[in-house]
């Protein structure tokens, strides 16, 4: 009977841990290479769905996956407009 509860409550605990750090996204606290705001008129391209992104490692990166607070804080991030 103990073996049994113990399956029946620390399983799903343990389970439960792992999809909750799953869950959080680590933001990103590292200077991009530079960073890109479309001011291009119209709609975003199809595909799009940002019009700013950073250049990161050489791939395109939302900003979203960067801590923005630290990156104000400790980076210089080159910007370049494209019209």
């Amino acid at each position: 009977m103990n073996k049994l509860s113990f399956i029946f409550i620390v399983v799903p605990m343990l389970f439960s841990c792992r999809t909750r750090r799953l869950e959080q996204q680590v933001l990103i606290q590292d200077c991009p290479e530079e960073k890109i705001v479309n001011k291009i008129p119209g709609p975003p391209v199809k595909g799009e769905s940002e019009k700013i992104y950073y250049i990161y490692q050489g791939k395109r990166v939302s900003p979203k996956q960067f801590d923005q607070q630290w990156l104000e804080k400790n980076c210089d991030v080159k910007e370049t407009v494209v019209y």
